[in-house]
């Protein structure tokens, strides 16, 4: 009997520690994968926007029209929105990581393809390239995140994952801005595409290593869904988020794409631009983090109507100010006109059931991001035929059509 007393206690002990330290390799296998989707979304979100920068250097190089600058800008988001979704079916087939990695050096090899390029067509063709490639990044990341953190923490990741995208939107086109100013735009493109294609195998290789890219058992789910093969739990609410997420991104984009060349009619030096833009990317950093966080606070109706309401005003203000206050203006536009995204995306995973999101992200990523590219080559033409003035005040009251889609983002009508 006294030999078997030890044994029992320390049967208890035992267990409890076993418990204790699957907990922590859990916590820590969660930060993990937290680090390296982040990483892949910084790369991709700093390559792809980089691309602001660089329009305006290649208008000058060819003599470009805006229709054809639309046309760049518009095929490069529009190939991210086709590949988007056969993308996110291809990751359930052979793993999120895979398709995330390639997409990676897909997206460096288009770039480094584009410092070589010296007609419109070889252009068009490396854009197309690199960003279809890595199309699927943003869903199938988005996605398994959202099943890593199923249980607590979901928005705190998606909202980390969504600021280390826009921190890459600050970080790289400044950098590309600071080689620019000492090569050439060509120069500072083949030194990007070298960095993206070193950083996305030193990724590839973590994340493999801590099998960051495997899904979380699907059987509770499965039980536990009642939305079907997509996923969506109510429709009229996802139509709702679709059409805000639409309207959204179309003047993000036009704005984006357009903003160097008023930029550049206000009499700012294009050696100057790039900086300009970093100031906008790094308010737009700060208002994906900070309108998250403000969203659990005050909802997510008057997020979104705050955020769009102050969008309209600030890309007001912007065509109507001098260029010494644009300086000033530039932050804080950036964070209303990207702060609305990063509510939206925590909505999608609660209005998607979990077994239905890498389809459901895949979905509402293609939609809304094929609108992002169709709107430079609509606005492009519009610039053309009726200026440059017409097309940034046009973009400005567009995002107001969001106000009376916001009501039914209601969580009463998630369910």
């Amino acid at each position: 009997m006294e030999l078997l007393k030890p044994k029992d206690s320390r049967g208890p002990v035992g267990h409890g520690h076993d418990q204790e330290g699957l907990n922590k390799l859990e916590k820590k296998s969660r930060g993990r994968s937290l680090l390296s989707f982040c990483a892949f979304h910084f790369l991709d979100d700093g390559f792809a926007d980089s691309l602001y920068l660089l329009l305006p250097f290649i208008a000058a190089e060819l003599h470009l029209s805006f229709s054809q600058v639309g046309l760049l800008k518009g095929a490069f988001s529009a190939s991210m929105s086709f590949f988007q979704f056969p993308l996110s079916l291809l990751g359930e087939r052979v793993g999120e990581l895979t398709v995330i990695t390639g997409g990676t050096f897909g997206l460096a090899g288009g770039f480094l393809f584009l410092s070589i390029s010296y007609t419109f067509s070889t252009i068009l063709f490396s854009l197309i390239f690199a960003k279809g490639t890595a199309g699927g990044q943003h869903g199938l990341s988005s996605s398994l995140l959202s099943r890593v953190f199923e249980m607590s923490g979901r928005r705190a990741a998606m909202g980390t994952y969504n600021f280390s995208g826009d921190m890459g939107k600050v970080c790289l086109p400044f950098l590309v801005a600071v080689m620019i100013n000492l090569w050439s735009w060509r120069q500072a493109i083949f030194t990007l595409a070298i960095g993206g294609f070193v950083a996305g195998a030193i990724l590839w290789s973590l994340a493999e290593k801590n099998n960051v890219s495997l899904p979380l058992p699907r059987l509770k789910e499965k039980r536990t869904s009642k939305a079907g093969g997509w996923g969506i739990r109510n429709r009229k609410s996802f139509s709702a988020l679709l059409t805000i997420g639409i309207i959204d991104i179309a003047a993000r984009t036009a704005l984006l794409t357009f903003l160097p060349f008023l930029l550049l009619q206000k009499g700012i030096p294009v050696a100057q631009v790039g900086f300009a833009l970093t100031l906008l990317f790094a308010g737009g950093a700060a208002g994906k983090f900070a309108c998250g966080v403000l969203a659990e606070w005050l909802g997510i109706i008057p997020m979104v109507i705050g955020t769009e309401v102050l969008t309209t005003v600030g890309i007001l203000s912007l065509h109507f100010s001098s260029p010494s206050v644009i300086w000033v203006l530039l932050p804080f536009v950036g964070v209303v006109l990207n702060g609305t995204s990063s509510v939206l995306y925590a909505t999608v995973a609660e209005i998607i059931s979990p077994t239905g999101r890498s389809r459901g992200y895949g979905l509402y990523y293609a939609i809304t991001l094929g609108s992002g590219a169709i709107s430079p080559m609509i606005y492009g033409y519009i610039t053309d035929s009726l200026g440059l003035s017409f097309t940034i005040m046009s973009t400005a009251l567009m995002v107001l059509f969001t106000i009376p889609l916001s009501r039914y983002l209601s969580k009463d009508n998630h369910s």
